[in-house]
């Protein structure tokens, strides 16, 4: 386009009537509209550019973190949390890394084991079946003394949702009670029945079961969820779902002058093996 512009102010310096001048004048304020928007555009991209390697070689370094975290929670996880450390000169960055035990999902706390968590044994099954996943729990009291349910809590993957009104229970109060409902398919949901008094009970040496139903495309890892259960009889408190216990993780990538360039936060559970549940990048 501007040398067709140039090309046509060459032409008009060469007639000689007296429309020449005008028009030349004319091409002047257009060229310079052009020209100095153009200009612009050129320092623009550069900037952008500079800023899209910068924040690249910081998801980079970022990612680098997150995998080292990852590693300290399977091989060598710490005693004391949070727990943060620093790794340097990845890609030029220092990258500062935090792991902190989780101690609430979806505002619920998480609590550990209580000391005869073993009265309760808490299995899982999950079958698809043309687009939902029919997830059954059985609870089964090993003890001579009733149990009481207080609160279900089962954490999934990205890619399902729950269905409502799928729920058939005898471990919840209202009977058959749907759960709250946190996060979405496209993040991860958090499914919690949080039972009302009087508590629903198992009675010595029997099982109950808990069933609900999650729509979603077929072969999702992880679809078993994590969780817990939390029961009352002296001392049992809460009994895991599954034994992993969740860890967060935070790694900021930062440049020479100490300022962040990219943040990733990752949700992890620790288990026989590690399952990412949620990753966030953050650009500064």
């Amino acid at each position: 386009m501007m040398k067709a512009l140039i090309d046509k102010f060459v032409n008009l310096i060469k007639r000689q009537d007296g429309v020449a001048l005008p028009a030349v004048i004319a091409m002047f304020a257009v060229g310079s509209l052009l020209i100095v928007p153009s200009m612009n555009y050129v320092s623009t991209n550069l900037k952008v550019g500079t800023m899209a390697e910068e924040e690249f070689k910081g998801i980079l370094a970022a990612d680098v973190g997150v995998e080292d975290a990852l590693w300290k929670i399977k091989n060598d996880t710490p005693t004391e949390f949070p727990y943060s450390y620093q790794i340097t000169d990845i890609n030029g960055l220092s990258v500062d890394i935090t792991i902190d035990a989780v101690d609430t999902i979806a505002s619920e706390p998480v609590g550990s084991p209580g000391d005869h968590s073993d009265w309760l044994s808490v299995n899982q099954t999950v079958t698809y079946d043309n687009g939902f996943y029919y997830y059954t729990m059985s609870l089964t009291n090993n003890h001579t003394k009733t149990m009481k349910i207080v609160k279900i809590l089962v954490d999934f993957p990205s890619g399902v949702d729950y269905v409502s009104g799928s729920t058939s229970s005898n471990v919840t109060q209202p009977l058959d009670n749907d759960p709250s409902v946190s996060g979405s398919p496209t993040t991860g949901i958090t499914l919690v029945w949080d039972n009302d008094t009087p508590h629903p009970s198992i009675d010595g040496g029997e099982t109950e079961y808990h069933l609900f139903i999650l729509s979603g495309p077929p072969g999702i890892e992880g679809v078993e969820g994590h969780g817990f259960v939390e029961a009352q009889s002296q001392d049992i408190g809460t009994v895991w779902v599954s034994e992993e216990i969740p860890y967060s993780i935070t790694a900021e990538a930062k440049d020479a002058p100490e300022e962040v360039v990219v943040t990733i936060r990752a949700g992890v559970w620790s288990g026989t093996e590690l399952d990412i549940r949620c990753w966030q990048v953050i650009l500064q």
